[in-house]
C-alpha cells in the first residue's frame, strides 16, 4: 500500500493549463517568447497535423479524381499513376505531421512528470532533512537532561 506525502497529496500527472503545456516546463520558450516565425510553424504543423485537415484532404483528392476521370475518359494510364502517386505524397504529409504532433506530446507528458517528479523529490528531500534536524536536537535535549541528572556519558 502506498501512501501520499502530507504536503504533496497523491501523485497525478501535472495538470496542463496552456494550449501546449509547455509553458509549465522552465527551459523551454513558449507563446511570446517565440519569434513570429516560429508560432507561425507551430500553428502551421497543428493545423496541418490534425485528423481533420487529413480527412478534408481525403475528400478533395478524392473529389478532384472524380472531376478528372468525369472530364477526361481518355485519359492515359501514365496521368492516373501520376495523380495517384501525387495524392499519396499529399496524404503523407498531414500523417507524418499526427505523428510529429503524438511524439511531441509525449515528450512533452515526460518532461511535465519528471519535473514534476523532481519537485516531490525536493520536498521530500528537505522534510527530510527537517526530521533528521528534529532528531539531533531531541538526541542533543535528551544528552543535556542526562548530564544535568549525573548520568555519565556512554561511549562505544
Amino acid at each position: 500500500m502506498t501512501t501520499a506525502h502530507p504536503r504533496l497529496g497523491a501523485a497525478r500527472p501535472p495538470a496542463v493549463p496552456g494550449p501546449s503545456g509547455w509553458d509549465q516546463h522552465p527551459g523551454v520558450r513558449t507563446g511570446r517568447r517565440l519569434r513570429p516565425g516560429e508560432r507561425a510553424g507551430d500553428l502551421l504543423c497543428r493545423a496541418g497535423g490534425s485528423w481533420t485537415y487529413l480527412i478534408v484532404l481525403t475528400v478533395a483528392v478524392l473529389a478532384g479524381a472524380a472531376v478528372v476521370s468525369l472530364q477526361n475518359r481518355s485519359a492515359g494510364p501514365a496521368i492516373w499513376l501520376a495523380a495517384g502517386l501525387a495524392a499519396v505524397a499529399a496524404l503523407e504529409v498531414p500523417a507524418v505531421l499526427l505523428a510529429a504532433r503524438r511524439s511531441e506530446r509525449l515528450a512533452r507528458e515526460l518532461a511535465l512528470y519528471q519535473l514534476d517528479q523532481g519537485r516531490r523529490a525536493a520536498a521530500v528531500a528537505e522534510d527530510l532533512r527537517a526530521e533528521m534536524q528534529r532528531l539531533r536536537d531531541d538526541v542533543a535535549r535528551l544528552a543535556a537532561h542526562a548530564d544535568i541528572a549525573g548520568y555519565p556519558a556512554r561511549r562505544p
